[in-house]
C-alpha cells in the first residue's frame, strides 16, 4: 500500500535529482530513500528511476506521475496553510451578541484590542435585548452571547463572568443625589421607572420594598435600562438599573448612586451547548475577563 512517507521521497528525488540531497531534506539517510522508492515502484508496478552514468534520471511514467503527485501536493499544502491560519487566528470570523449596555459600555474597546491582536479576523458586534441574544446563541446564529439576566433554555451555556450590585440613576439636581448610599426607606412615594418585569433580580426588587413596608409610585415601567435612563433624563423619576448602563450615562448627565441593601446583577457570556465552543469565541471570552 502506498503510504505519504514514500511518496515525499519520491518527491524529494524529483525536485533535488540526487538520492544525497533528498535524503538530507528528509533527515533520513540515503538508504532509507532508495528503501522508499524502491517500495514505491514495487507498489505502483512500474520504474520510476533509471541509472545513467551515476545519475538518476526520471522514466517518462515517472513524470506523468510526478505531475499528480504535485497537484496533491499544493492541495495539500493549502489544507496546511489553512490550519495553520485557524490555529494562529490568522483568518475566520466572531459574531457576538450583546445587551445594549454591554454593547455601548464594555464590548466596544474589548472589542478593539481584540482586533488588533488578530488583525485577520473579522468581527461583527450585534446589540439585543438579553432574551434575543438567548435566542441567537440558542439557534447557533452567534458564536457568543453576554446578557444580564439568566434564562432557562437548554440550548446555551452559561458562563457567569461577574456579579455587580444594582445603582440608583436620577438627575443630579434630584435631593437623593446629595448623597452616596439610598436606602429603600429613602424612595417612599418616588416616581419609580421599573425595569423588567421578566428580568431575574426583578422579584429582588419588589421584595427588598415590601419587606421595608415601601410603596414606590410604580407608573412607568419598560424591559431596557437605556430606556429607564432616557425616561430619567426626561425627568420621568429614578430608576435602579444594572451598573454598566447605569454609569454609561454618567457622560449623559445622570447621577449614579449605591443602594441599599445591595441587589446583585449578574453578567454572564453564553455559548451554543450542542456544539464545541469556536476557539476564537473561547478567546474572546478569556479577554472580556481580563488577565
Amino acid at each position: 500500500m502506498i503510504n505519504l512517507r514514500q511518496i515525499e521521497a519520491f518527491r524529494a528525488v524529483m525536485i533535488h535529482k540526487t538520492v544525497t540531497r533528498a535524503a538530507q531534506t528528509l533527515y533520513v539517510s540515503q538508504p532509507a530513500v532508495s528503501r522508499l522508492v524502491a517500495d514505491l515502484e514495487y507498489y505502483i508496478g512500474f520504474e520510476l528511476f533509471l541509472r545513467h552514468k551515476g545519475r538518476l534520471v526520471p522514466t517518462p511514467e515517472a513524470l506523468a506521475f510526478y505531475e499528480e503527485v504535485e497537484r496533491s501536493f499544493v492541495g495539500l499544502e493549502r489544507i496546511t496553510e489553512t490550519a495553520r491560519d485557524i490555529r494562529e487566528f490568522r483568518s475566520g470570523r466572531l459574531f457576538i451578541c450583546a445587551m445594549p449596555a454591554l454593547s455601548i459600555s464594555l464590548l466596544p474597546d474589548i472589542v478593539h484590542r481584540f482586533s488588533q491582536r488578530y488583525p485577520a479576523v473579522s468581527i461583527s458586534l450585534q446589540a439585543h435585548s438579553s432574551k434575543r441574544v438567548v435566542e441567537w446563541v440558542s439557534t447557533q446564529q452567534c458564536d457568543v452571547g453576554f446578557i444580564g439576566l439568566s434564562f432557562e433554555d437548554p440550548g446555551v451555556e452559561e458562563r457567569t463572568m461577574i456579579e455587580a450590585p444594582l445603582k440608583l440613576v436620577m438627575l443630579p439636581n434630584h435631593p437623593l443625589a446629595a448623597r452616596q448610599w439610598v436606602r429603600a426607606s429613602d424612595l417612599a412615594g418616588e416616581p419609580f421607572i421599573s425595569v423588567g418585569q421578566f428580568l431575574d433580580v426583578r422579584p429582588d426588587i419588589d421584595r427588598v420594598f415590601a419587606e421595608a413596608g415601601i410603596k414606590r409610585d410604580l407608573r412607568l415601567e419598560t424591559q431596557l435600562s437605556s430606556v429607564a435612563c432616557e425616561m430619567v433624563l426626561a425627568g420621568a423619576g429614578i430608576s435602579l438599573i444594572e451598573p454598566a448602563t447605569a454609569y454609561s450615562y454618567v457622560s449623559r448627565g445622570l447621577a449614579v448612586r449605591d443602594f441599599e441593601p445591595s441587589i446583585l446583577f449578574r453578567y454572564s457570556a453564553l455559548l451554543p451547548a450542542f456544539r464545541p465552543p469556536s476557539r476564537l469565541a473561547t478567546e474572546f471570552i478569556k479577554a472580556v475577563e481580563g488577565p
